[in-house]
């Protein structure tokens, strides 16, 4: 006899959300300017918010709102608050701006709905005004995608992209650019001790102190770049400021319990540090420099810190 169907996996599961957590989403979007969200280009899902009464929109690094996009204009579009809203308006670029598919001429002004579509080159923005409840939800999207599921900082992706428009931008302004590069010292050692799952929240509990620092800023980016190895880029700071946070991360890091399963896990970590300098031509320079900077420490002794020299 044919046993009855189980159609469990078929099924459509039901999230159910409490009313605390709707309405701490609702109170959070209504804090929310007005956006522009990036749906065809990279990076998808980005949030353009407009903070500014004026803010240009183009590929320059100096642009307000920068998208890396070479069928952008340096300086495309401008978007202005008004007490009515906010408008668009083409900055004559060379490939032309359109709202819902009907190209804008260079000094005619349309104010924006919510939804419209912004065609700027091949790149696609959906606007937004402020208060909406989807501008939460698209950061929510992009905080999932760039963020590495173990240590919930950013991931490598993310890193590489925010680095590239982070050095671009320095070379246009000629402003500092530092970065760290640091890794867990003997942290096979600690697998093999402890086990992966000590391992793990090693990983865990080492990225949650370093976030935890009042160290880290705003504008820094904290990111895993693979395995025990992290990095923290450090915009419009000096390689002598870069050098003072990588030792107090270095001598903290030393000082904090690693506490697992009741027994104290030791750990150090190597860093290397290095700066945006003229005679580098892109972003894989400056992480090649502080790279070596960290072999540096590590075939140095470890637990220490490196500066690169050029």
């Amino acid at each position: 006899m044919a046993k009855p169907k189980d159609d469990s996996k078929d099924r459509t599961t039901t999230l159910v959300l409490d009313q605390e957590t709707i309405n701490r989403e609702l109170q959070k979007a209504k804090e929310q300017p007005a956006c522009l969200i990036l749906i065809r280009g990279t990076p998808q899902g980005h949030r353009f918010f407009i903070t500014e009464d004026q803010m240009t929109i183009g590929r320059d690094p100096s642009a307000d709102l920068c998208i890396a996009d070479q069928s952008i204009s340096r300086k495309h579009a401008r978007v202005t608050r008004t007490e009515y809203g906010v408008t668009l308006e083409d900055l004559g670029s060379s490939n032309g701006t359109s709202v819902n598919g009907k190209k804008l001429e260079p000094g005619n002004v349309v104010t924006l709905a919510k939804e419209d579509l912004i065609k700027l080159g091949n790149s696609i923005v959906k606007y937004l005004p402020a208060g909406e409840i989807e501008i939460i939800f698209y950061g929510n999207l992009n905080q999932a995608a760039n963020t590495d599921p173990m240590t919930k900082c950013f991931n490598k992706g993310y890193f590489l992209e925010a680095i590239e428009a982070e050095f671009k931008r320095a070379k246009a302004l000629s402003t500092p650019l530092s970065l760290i590069f640091m890794d867990l010292d003997h942290f096979k050692k600690v697998n093999d001790t402890y086990g992966h799952d000590g391992g793990d929240y090693v990983l865990k509990e080492f990225s949650n102190f370093v976030r935890s620092l009042a160290v880290i800023q705003q504008k820094d980016i904290f990111a895993r770049y693979g395995g025990e190895e992290f990095c923290l880029l450090l915009p419009s700071t000096v390689i002598q400021d870069a050098e003072k946070t990588a030792e107090l991360l270095r001598g903290k890091i030393q000082g904090h319990s690693f506490n697992y399963e009741g027994k104290r896990i030791p750990v150090t970590s190597s860093l290397g540090v290095s700066e945006l300098r003229s005679d580098m031509e892109n972003a894989s320079d400056l992480i090649k420099s502080a790279d070596k900077a960290l072999y540096e420490s590590k075939t140095g002794g470890r637990n220490r810190v490196t500066v690169s020299r050029g």
